[in-house]
Order: structure tokens, then sequence, then C-alpha cells
């Protein structure tokens, strides 16, 4: 494919923190990029509040690019947009932003979620949308209408931030299976539609949401004339569909096949697989995405993942390595895992549970803790460190296993990408605890490239959107589980990681009752 690198591929990814764009080859070779950041308001506890400036945020990122860069705006072949999936902006016929967007971790609709529990219930709103009552945008939209029915009734239309920026740079108003089927209101089995008769049910139009919805490959418009002014890209040049960030970030890894896991092991931990058709879990234990490929991708997530604990770790034990490694004019975090890999595995009985912003599936609990058990005066800090490494290993193989027991899948190959996947001790501690090779994608900007693969199909660079992925994917260094641990981290894992929670989970709920009591 070398002799098409004349021309270049535009990834854009709008996540919760900023705007990044970035420049692709048809080899997969970061060329340029440049990114802006945002800042996120919380006016009130469980709030997550942004302006929705992405639009001037991508300005400021594509002027940094283009300052760094001879390529020129007329190499860029094609656009692809990827971003924080269901965060969204209640906007006016103009487009123009009504009110803050309304992040994705945005959790001040509890007794919405409640209330679709109890009105549409739990297993009609998983079969027709692919996901279960949550603090998706659906559940969010009912907040404001309860909430701030003037604000409901003026919104023309709720945006997510893919369709602002779409709207921005092209005049269009349409959005992607993909990025449709997280705001929890996609039909999921007729994905061009929304679920209109939920909708109606619930006394929301259907007419505030885009009216358009298409599969990734799609070209959704061209960059304006006005665009091409205040981004300085080219007039005319084409913006492909392609999908949410973590679909995005899991292609970059290379997921194209049913028995791999796409894991971004960044702030969550993030797992996704793919099913050829929709395969409704009996629980709800995991989400039904839509994967550009076609298919569907099951879906599942630890909130507090490596890079979130880490910082937590650095922050509250590691004053010592940060004075350590200023002296020594090192990274922190080298000296950290330098200590960590020297404690024993099993951390000499201590174990963590990763709980600590809540758990998802199996116990589906908001109040759940972080929980440290088995401490002894022999314990260090180091100590902790590993446990928490062990703990979020025993956690990804749960939800491994959960992905399997619905999909039916066997998953052999774990596709690590995001900040965990540069920690080589937190790599080899996942394959020993889950029992499977483990492939850490060694770039960063896995969503960007993600989007660029989209775009990059979709202007029929590639036959295919898997080769594609196979062309332009990033290397990536592979770890084997220990054979001497296997048995070892077996036992851990069934006979206490698995059960122990199950016992206390009652005292847990109490504890949470009881704390906030007074």
């Amino acid at each position: 494919m070398s002799g098409l690198s004349a021309e270049y591929i535009l990834g854009i990814d709008s996540s919760t923190s900023g705007t990044k764009a970035c420049l692709w080859t048809l080899e997969g070779e970061l060329a340029a990029s440049g990114s802006s950041s945002h800042s996120v308001e919380r006016p009130h506890p469980g709030w997550a509040e942004q302006e929705a400036s992405w639009d001037k945020a991508l300005v400021k990122a594509l002027d940094q690019l283009f300052s760094q860069t001879s390529i020129q705006p007329a190499e860029i072949a094609a656009v692809g947009i990827t971003h924080q999936r269901h965060s969204f902006v209640p906007v006016d016929s103009s487009c123009r932003p009504l009110a803050p967007a309304i992040l994705w971790n945005d959790v001040r609709c509890q007794a919405e979620i409640d209330f679709l529990a109890e009105s549409i219930g739990k297993e009609r709103l998983y079969q027709t949308t692919g996901i279960p009552p949550g603090p998706w945008s659906l559940a969010k939209i009912l907040w404001l209408k309860g909430n701030q029915p003037e604000l409901f009734d003026q919104t023309d239309k709720f945006l997510l931030v893919h369709d602002y920026l779409v709207y921005h740079l092209t005049g269009e108003l349409c959005t992607t299976e993909s990025s449709a089927s997280a705001m929890g209101c996609l039909d999921i089995l007729n994905r061009r539609r929304w679920a209109d008769s939920l909708l109606a049910a619930l006394e929301i139009p259907v007419d505030k949401f885009v009216p358009s919805i298409y599969p990734a490959g799609t070209m959704l418009g061209r960059i304006s004339p006005a665009a091409a002014q205040a981004t300085g890209l080219k007039e005319g040049t084409p913006v492909i569909a392609t999908a949410g960030d973590q679909v995005c970030g899991c292609l970059a890894a290379g997921l194209i096949k049913s028995d791999q896991v796409g894991v971004n092991s960044g702030t969550s931990l993030t797992f996704q697989t793919l099913t050829p058709e929709p395969t409704f879990d009996p629980d709800c234990h995991y989400i039904l995405e839509i994967s550009p490929l076609g298919c569907y991708a099951a879906e599942t997530v630890v909130f507090s993942g490596v890079s979130d604990l880490c910082e937590w770790y650095r922050r509250v034990f590691a004053g010592l390595e940060e004075q350590q490694a200023q002296l020594a004019g090192v990274p922190v975090w080298e000296i950290i895992f330098s200590e960590t890999a020297a404690v024993p595995p099993g951390c000499d009985g201590l174990m963590v549970f990763p709980f600590f912003q809540g758990v998802q599936a199996p116990y589906w609990s908001n109040d759940a803790r972080g929980m440290v058990i088995g401490l002894s005066t022999a314990h260090t800090r180091h100590h902790v460190a590993r446990a928490i490494l062990e703990g979020l290993a025993y956690e990804a193989r749960r939800q491994i296993q959960l992905l399997e027991s619905g999909t039916g899948n066997r998953i052999e190959e774990i596709l690590l990408y995001g900040g965990g996947a540069r920690n080589q001790l937190w790599c080899q501690i996942l394959a020993s605890v889950t029992g499977r090779k483990v492939k850490a994608s060694a770039q960063t900007e896995a969503t960007a490239l993600g989007a660029a693969m989209c775009a990059a199909w979709g202007i029929k660079r590639f036959p295919t959107l898997e080769e594609a992925v196979t062309s332009m994917g990033a290397p990536y260094e592979v770890f084997l589980p220990d054979p001497a641990l296997l048995e070892f981290y077996d036992r851990l894992y069934n006979q206490v990681y698995k059960v122990f929670y199950d016992r206390v989970q009652d005292l847990d709920a109490l504890r949470t009752r009881l704390a906030s009591s007074l």
C-alpha cells in the first residue's frame, strides 16, 4: 500500500477532555496532529456539563495541526469523526445551543432510570434498543422533559457531539448507526430508524432527533464553504460516517473477529466483542452497539480502569516515588511499576475489588465501592499497587466470561488499547489471570485512527473495512499467559474473587445508607 500515501485521512476525536485532529497515511502512520482541550462543569452533585463549543475546539486543533506540517488541505482525501458517546446538546432550529451539553458521565437521572424500568420494563427496553435502563441520553432527555419543560419544548433537536460537528462542517443534520445506538432510543433491529413506539410512549417527539441515520462508510456531506474558511480544510472534502469512540478504538486495535475482545484500558475498562446477529443476554449483562463492520457489538464496562486507579494510587501513596522521579529525571511510573513488579503474584494475600465508582454487571450497583481485603502489617504500598492491577484483571476475566456466556463466542484474544496497553506489567498480569493472549496496541491515538479507517474505506481506498483495519492497524506487543501461574490465579479467581462480593453486597449497601444518613 506504500504507493497510496500521497494523500491523507483526517481522523477527529472529540472526547470529554478535548478534541484531537490527526492526519493518517493509508498505512496507518500518524503524519501530524493538533489538539484543543475542553472543560467539564459540575454545577450540582452528579451533574457533568460542557459548553457545546466543539466546533471552536476543532478549529483550534486544526490550526495547531497545520502549523506543524507542510501537508496541505488539498492532500486530505476524507474526514472521519468519532466522539464521546451519548453526550448531547439541545439546540434550536438554527442548531444553536440552548443550554450546556449533558455529558455521558452525568448521573442526575436516577429517577428517570427507575421510571423507565417500571413504566417500559427492563426487558422491553433492552429488546427494543439493545440497552437496558441506565444513564443514557434517553434518561437525561426525560430528565429535561420533567425538570426543565420550557427548555425541552424549545429544543428543535438533541444533537450528539458527532452530529453537531457534522452539521458545522457540512450543513447536514444526520448521525451514524453506532452513534445513535448509544443514545438508548434507536430501534436496534431496524438500525436506520429511531424507536418510534418507545418515544411515543414517553411523549418525546421523534422529530427532536436528527432525521437521517447512516451506516459507517457513508458519505454524510462535504466540507462547506463556510466550514472551509473557518477550519482551513478544503471545500468539498468528503465527511464519512464512522462510529463512537469505543467502537473506533476497537477497530484500531484490530477487532474484526468474534473470537476477539477489544478492551479500552484507559480511565475505564470497556470490553467489546462482535456478533453477526443481535444476541440479547437474558440478564442484560451487556449492551448492544453497532459496529462499523455491519454487525453488532456486545459491550460491558468497569468504570474504574487502569489509568483511573493507577492515578489514584500515585496521588495517595506515591509521594516518595514522585520525589525520586524528579531527582532521577525519569517518569514516576517507571519507579512505581519497577517496585510493583517485585511483589509476588497474589500479593501475599492482598486483594482489591475495583468497584471504586460502582459496578455494572453482574451486580448493577451504583452504591458499590472499592474493597481491599487481606491486609496485614507485612504489606506495603507496593502490594496495594499490584493488587489493583490483579483486581482489574480478575474483573476483566469476569466481564469477558459474561460476554462469552451471552454471545456464545469463545474469546481467544484480548486486543488492548489505551493507557494500560503501555503498562507491560498489567498486560502480563491480564494474560495470566484470564488465560488469554493479549495484544497491546502501540498506538496512543487509537480512536482517531479507527475513525480514519472508516473514512478511508468510505472513499474506497480499501475494498472492505476489514482490509482498512489490517492495512492501517498499529503494531502491537504480544503477551502470553504464564503457564506457572494459570492454576494459581484460577484458584484465587474462582474460590475468592468471583464469590466474595456475593456474600457482602448487602452489607456494602447498608454501609452506603448508614454513611449518608447523618
